[in-house]
């Protein structure tokens, strides 16, 4: 296979914290785009380097430049790197890259082929642009914490264990910046995208909105819910699929000529107690042997050392500049022409700032400079020299 990667070449200038936006930039990363990330300044009095913001797997593969936003010369930095990008992604309250003297309509009379990416609660628009939110506030203003409520079949709602809005908003932005990227070969022209936590939350709900759509009653709405069945020494789920599907499950556990129940309910409770008198492996075993899909319930460290993932490359380990070592997931993207997944560990806040300055064009007296005024600076990894 070929070393290259589909992004080469694409720079892309990083804004952004939390999870969402680091989370979009990192798959940028994994698909081979030069991303300089713009860290706040390490806080003062901090023992020893400190990584930039967010998650050390969120932000493999990038480079990070910490840069004081506060005053002029931290932001003629940033302006001047963003004259160079093809994409910018910033998730800061809408209002806050004007203020700064970085908003979309202000960098790209420099720079016209920018793609610059909002990321936000509820855009950058309307009567609601103005809230602050995170990934919670999605999961109850769109529906999601209710239709988990229902499938639960809970009396109150409950959180998830995970941030799901921020994860497929984090989608959504990538497939937004892919596309503008696409259309600018055509135009020569970038754009501004504004893509939101609660409406991409919504789009991910589209399914089971349906009745909603229709103006049924929430009396009437059935959740989409597969069950998960108890095994002697674990647990499972079974979709039943179709009679076809329902051949393979009765067949592997031991039923073959059971016919398929009336309704699904019926159907589950078979499965259910078909399942109760197994073991985990000896029910995936069989459950193979018949081709009938299946998935065993595993904690996430069982997940993560399932050797099927480190044969996929879905576990990385990486030199980190910290811990010697840090394991991170790889990449769900597979190409038959290029590579994809982390090139590199989470950098430290400020960790490239002067290779950063370096390309931009700056000579040795003005990368001084902006070290020197803290306008700019530099973290090196422990037991690296340090330069002008």
């Amino acid at each position: 296979m070929a070393e290259r990667r589909i992004l080469d070449g694409v720079q892309v200038l990083d804004f952004t914290h939390v999870v969402a936006g680091p989370y979009a930039t990192r798959v940028l990363a994994d698909l081979g785009a030069r991303v300089t990330k713009v860290d706040p300044l390490p806080p003062d009095g901090a023992e020893g380097p400190v990584r930039g913001s967010g998650s050390a797997s969120n932000n493999a593969g990038k480079r990070s430049i910490a840069l004081d936003l506060r005053v002029p010369a931290g932001t003629d930095v940033a302006a001047r790197l963003a004259a160079r990008a093809d994409v910018l992604v910033e998730n800061f309250r809408p209002g806050v890259m004007a203020r700064l003297g970085l908003a979309y309509e202000q960098l790209r009379e420099a720079n016209p082929r920018l793609v610059f990416a909002s990321i936000s609660g509820f855009g950058q628009s309307g009567a609601s642009s103005h809230r602050r939110a995170y990934g919670a506030t999605a999961h109850a203003e769109a529906g999601w914490l209710w239709v988990q409520q229902q499938a639960a079949g809970f009396d109150a709602p409950f959180a998830p264990g995970i941030t799901v809005a921020d994860i497929v908003t984090a989608s959504n932005a990538v497939s937004a910046i892919l596309a503008a990227l696409y259309d600018r070969e055509h135009t020569g022209r970038g754009q501004h995208i504004d893509v939101t936590l609660v409406e991409s939350q919504l789009a991910m709900l589209s399914e089971v909105a349906g009745p909603a759509l229709a103006g049924d009653s929430e009396a009437e709405w059935r959740p989409f819910r597969h069950p998960i069945h108890a095994a002697r020494d674990g647990h499972v789920t079974i979709n039943l699929g179709g009679p076809r599907n329902w051949q393979r499950i009765a067949e592997a556990l031991g039923h073959p000529d059971e016919e398929m129940p009336p309704t699904p309910a019926e159907a589950n409770a078979a499965v259910g107690s078909w399942v109760a008198g197994h073991d985990v492996a000896d029910l995936a075993r069989r459950m193979e042997e018949a081709g009938a899909p299946y998935g065993i319930v595993r904690s996430m460290r069982e997940a993560v050392s399932d050797p099927y993932f480190a044969e996929r490359g879905m576990v990385v380990r990486l030199d980190d500049p910290l811990d010697g070592k840090l394991t991170v997931i790889g990449s769900p993207l597979h190409f038959s022409d290029a590579v994809t997944g982390p090139a590199a560990a989470a950098p430290l806040a400020g960790e490239h700032s002067r290779q950063v300055l370096r390309d931009l064009g700056c000579d040795d007296a003005e990368v001084r400079s902006l070290l020197e005024s803290r306008s700019v600076v530099q973290q090196d990894p422990p037991h690296t020299p340090s330069g002008p």
